[in-house]
Parts: structure tokens; sequence; C-alpha cells
């Protein structure tokens, strides 16, 4: 079953899209004055094309580019806008029939005749028709298991990889039926222009982004287990990745015995200059419980890195709260390790201004804000990576906790079945100065972060100090 995020997204230009596309549509109307004598066929159309323009959005969001994720805050938010756009389309697509056919009413066997196959005899315009049809069919096919039915992340992928053939049979549609897209000059070279961009982002994203996508080959150099989640720390072979603390990567796996589609993982560690770097990934479906047959030495590649959760930290023009519940702490781990080594990290010799841009954490004059760190786990024992983080308190110029909490910082390991679900009053309470003046950064389950948004905005804080990394596919 599909999960969407409940946070607000930047629809503005997708808005401006489908905008442009109805006025470019009424205004044709209206230059050749050629209106519809049913008025039924003005919600059908415009269902149809706000429903097209939609889907072409959401391929074209499906290809994990950089200006894209850029401008739109992280493929995080990327992929909630694409997953949003689909259930709009598929709901948008189901009008256009039933307008079409309602005015075959109150004759509800006409009505109903009207929405299913019609034997064309050469009529063009049917044939059309029964394109149109079996292009509505094919999504429906492919979207009612990601909206209703919960199904396995590679069966999820595996839909989405036909979404190319509804592309194929919606232009076909378009061309056959020979009406508004096809009759109206500028609604002609502006759908067709979306569509095309929309078949060239499937062709690239289904065919060509393994080849030549931005990737790097790795090697596993270490495996650690801890109850049901992997801790993989992973050495280049070659080309070095360059990545900051919170940014995930698509791993895929070349090894028997395991499924080869990339899947997204956090990297659980700061930037080092060996580029090395640790995903934890929690065992909780059949691919990740394949990955038991991993070993030091088997080779991957990685897809990435993606991500911007850890820009405004990096900034470090506030003191931050961190909360992260269960596998959600992932993403944290990298920036609580920037933060605990602030001023340990030599600039190479020869390092440009531009990795400096990418990386200040490696600067000596790169001061860490203050960091409070909630760690949110039913029961302690399902706390993955608490000794991680502790570790790094030792591990650090700190040498404890004693000096670590002088300085500003805090760790806490929040226990839901003992504790009870925490509140936004409760972190406030254990913050040192309160929250109301610091960012704010959430990961995890959906209803957790969902909850704890609306506290704190009860509390009077403002979005821009709420931080999301919400990266749930399915």
């Amino acid at each position: 079953m599909l999960s969407t995020s409940k946070t607000s997204q930047n629809l503005k230009p997708v808005v401006v899209t489908v905008a442009i596309t109805l006025a470019i549509w009424l205004g044709s109307k209206w230059y050749y004055n050629d209106w519809f004598d049913n008025p039924y066929k003005y919600p059908a159309k415009a269902a149809s094309l706000s429903a097209s323009v939609l889907f072409c959005w959401c391929l074209m969001l499906s290809t994990r580019n950089r200006t894209l994720e850029n401008y739109f805050g992280g493929l995080d938010k990327v992929y909630q806008i694409h997953k949003r756009l689909g259930k709009a389309a598929f709901w948008l697509i189901i009008l256009h029939p039933l307008f079409l056919a309602l005015d075959r009413l109150p004759d509800l066997a006409a009505f109903l005749q009207r929405l299913w196959f019609i034997a064309p005899h050469g009529d063009r315009y049917l044939t059309g028709h029964n394109i149109g049809l079996a292009a509505f069919l094919t999504m429906i096919a492919l979207l009612v298991p990601t909206l209703w039915v919960k199904i396995p992340y590679h069966c999820w992928k595996r839909t989405h990889e036909w979404f190319g053939a509804f592309l194929v049979l919606l232009v076909v549609h378009i061309v056959i039926v020979n009406r508004d897209v096809a009759a109206y000059p500028l609604l002609r070279y502006w759908m067709y222009g979306l569509l095309g961009l929309a078949l060239t982002s499937f062709i690239y994203i289904r065919f060509l982004y393994r080849s030549i996508g931005p990737r790097y080959r790795y090697r596993i150099a270490e495996i650690e287990r801890f109850r049901d989640v992997l801790e993989i720390t992973f050495t280049p072979v070659g080309k070095k990745m360059s990545f900051r603390p919170s940014q995930f990567v698509y791993l895929v796996i070349h090894k028997a015995r395991i499924t080869a589609e990339p899947h997204p993982y956090s990297i659980a560690c700061g930037y080092n200059l060996d580029s090395r770097f640790k995903l934890g990934i929690k065992q909780a479906g059949d691919h990740t419980r394949s990955l038991e047959l991993l070993e030091p030495g088997d080779e991957v590649t990685v897809y990435g890195p993606y991500g911007h959760f850890s820009d405004r930290f990096l900034k470090a023009d506030r003191d931050c709260v961190f909360i992260g519940g269960g596998i959600g702490i992932t993403p944290f781990l990298g920036m609580w390790h920037v933060a605990l080594h602030t001023g340990e990290r030599p600039i190479p010799p020869g390092t440009g201004t531009t990795e400096l841009a990418l990386h200040p954490e490696i600067s000596r004059d790169w001061k860490s804000p203050n960091v409070a760190l909630f760690y949110l786990v039913p029961t302690k024992d399902q706390a993955s990576f608490d000794n991680d983080i502790r570790n790094e308190v030792i591990l650090s110029h700190f040498h404890g906790f004693p000096a670590f909490e002088e300085r500003g910082h805090h760790y806490e390991l929040y226990e839901d079945v003992r504790q009870g679900f925490i509140t936004a009053d409760y972190i406030d309470s254990r913050v040192q100065g309160g929250m109301r003046n610091k960012n704010i950064f959430l990961c995890g389950p959906t209803p957790m972060v969902a909850g704890l948004i609306r506290q704190f905005r009860k509390m009077g804080i403002r979005d821009d100090q709420i931080i999301i990394e919400d990266f749930n596919l399915v």
C-alpha cells in the first residue's frame, strides 16, 4: 500500500504546468470557435488533460535528476511529490470516461456500454476510444496494487517498469481520436512536448540509468549484525564517491541468490578522505533478508549520492535537535559523527574551494552547532545503533559524556514501551534552552513524524525550522 507523506510539498511547477495546459486548451477552443455541444465533455477533457500532465510529471520526477532534486529540496521530497501526483492522476483519469458517458443516462445500459470496448466498424474515433480504454485499464492494473495492496518492493518496482506501455497507448489514443490535442496546433506542440519528455524520462530510468547514471564500484570491507540490522562498511574500487553526511545511495549487489534491483539506504557515517561509508540495513523483507549471504570482499555498485537532509546542519547557523525513530536514526549518524569531531579533520593538500563548499565540515574554521539527539525505539534491545552513537562520544575529543554535555550536546535513548510515546513538550524540556530557536530534524515512521510536527507547530515553531527526511517508497 502506498505510504504518502503528510507534510506539505512544493507543487507550484506542477500547478503552473496544469494551468498552462488548460489555458491553451480553452484558448484554442475560443480561437477556433470550436465549443462542445455536450457540456459533460468539458470536465471529461479537463480531467484527461490534467491527468496526462500529472503523469508526465511523475515520469520526469522518477529520473533522479540532480536539477529536480536540488529544486525540490532532496530526492525524498521528489518521490513524495511523485506519489501524490500519481494518486491525483489516478482519480482524475477515472473522471474522463465517466463524464464522456454521462449523457447516456438515465439509460443505464447505454451508459455502461459507453464505458467498455465498442466495435469500431471502421470508425476512427471508436478505434481511438478502445485504445484509450486499454490505456485506462493498463493504468488501473498498475496503480491499484500500489495504492491499496501491500506488495514487496521488488514487485512494486516491476509494476512501475510497465508504465511505458501506458504512455505509448496514451499517445496512440491521442493521435487516433484526432480531437482537441491533435486538432489545435499550440496544444498539440505543448502536449507532445510534455509526452516526449515523459517518454525520454522513462527510457532513461528504465534502460539507461544503470549504465550512465552516477555510479561507483565498491567492495564490502566489514559486516556487523545487531538483531535484525546489518551494518555494512564499503570501500571504493577505483573512483571514490564524495558524499555528505545523511545522504543516501541506491545499492545494487552482484551476487548469486540476491536480486540485483537497486534499493535506497541512508549512509550511516560522516565523510572521510578514503570515501569509505557504512549502511545500516534493517532486514524487513525478502531482499534485505537475503543480504545474510553477503561476505567481505563482495563487490557492489552504488548510485548517488542523493539527499539534502544535512544542508541546514552544515550551514551551522542554529543549534539542532535530531529525532530518529527506529531505522530512521541512520541519516543522523553521519551528522552526529561530524558534530562530535569538529576541528579534527585537517584539510588535505590541494583541496579546492568546490570541495570545501561541499564539505565545510573538513575545514578547521567550521564549528558544529550544538546537537541534541533523540533515538526512539520500542525497547532498548532494538536500539541497533546505540553503541555506535555512544562510542562516537567516547572516541571524540570529548572522551566521554561529561565534557560532551558541558559543550551543549545531548544524547538520549527513548523507549516507547517503557516511557510512552514521546511528546514535543518532553523534548523541549530535555533540550538545553528549549527548541523554539533551533532547527529540528526528523526521520522515522510517518505517524511519528506527522504527530510531532503538529505538536511543534502548536508550540509556535515555524515550518522553516522543521527539516524532514521522508523516503518511504511504498
